[in-house]
């Protein structure tokens, strides 16, 4: 894979297993290794910026971050892009939702600095969202917001059943929003024009001096389809959503739960 400089991948479900766990050390020497070999490694995901800078805090030759589905990009920790829903926006999809959708089992804000939950949820754990507070007036948030992410796992509603809350969503704020099927029964609410490929794109060709076509990514749902459509190679993970499966070049010969990931990348970039 000689023309390839770039290593983008997915975290949830990509990398992460079903228990939210991955080997910290093999992963930490295969970026060494893949370095060594002058390529850039790069996440991304669907996840804010302080729930990835806990996920890889033992992982320190990790430093480039497409966060919030593309919204925000992070290079060694600072924030060189950002694309934000205003408030008037947020008001228009709280009461959407509220009075459209089956009441959600979470709904979440992913600001700048922390996650911001509404109130009802106050007794939900959310062991995911490291730093995390509450609201209960929109107007009263000062910091930005990338992304509303809003779910049902506790109902375990199909794909099929989010797919088309996703569709309504989209029909209805054709202009102000991508939503997109996040996995984990959820829905991520992207300001307009925001998607991984994009972002991707953006991270790559301003701050990296590459291209798309530069870039093997991997992923394993429907956020990562525009993402494995436009690289030079898109790898699903074996255990992905049938959707994914139908744009990707190849599929990984193990899934999340047998390091179908790490596999995969010492077999096409490190024991070669």
């Amino acid at each position: 894979m000689g023309k390839y400089r770039f290593i983008a991948i997915d975290v949830d479900g990509t990398l992460l297993d079903d228990n939210d766990k991955f080997d910290v050390n093999r992963l930490n020497k295969d970026i060494e290794l893949l370095q060594q070999q002058n390529y850039h490694f790069i996440i991304a995901s669907g996840n804010s910026y302080d729930a990835l800078s806990t996920i890889f805090q033992p992982c320190p030759l990790v430093k480039e971050f497409v966060a919030e589905n593309g919204g925000r990009l992070i290079i060694n920790g600072k924030s060189v892009y950002g694309k934000t829903h205003s408030i008037a926006t947020l008001q228009q999809l709280y009461a959407f939702i509220k009075h459209t959708f089956p009441s959600p089992d979470i709904l979440s804000l992913s600001g700048e600095t922390q996650t911001i939950l509404a109130e009802q949820y106050r007794d939900v754990l959310v062991p995911f969202y490291p730093h995390h507070t509450y609201f209960s007036d929109l107007q009263k948030i000062t910091e930005p917001i990338y992304n509303l992410n809003v779910g049902w796992a506790k109902r375990k509603l199909s794909q099929a059943i989010i797919q088309g809350y996703v569709n309504q969503l989209n029909e209805q704020f054709p202009n102000l929003i991508q939503a997109t099927y996040s996995g984990a029964y959820g829905i991520d609410i992207l300001p307009a024009g925001v998607n991984k490929a994009l972002g991707l794109k953006r991270l790559v060709e301003n701050y990296l001096n590459g291209t798309l076509d530069q870039v093997v990514a991997f992923g394993d749902t429907s956020n990562d389809i525009e993402m494995l459509s436009e690289v030079g190679y898109g790898y699903a993970m074996k255990n992905a959503t049938n959707d994914l499966l139908k744009v990707a070049d190849k599929v990984t010969r193990y899934d999340n739960n047998h390091a179908g990931l790490l596999s995969e990348i010492e077999h096409q970039f490190i024991n070669r």
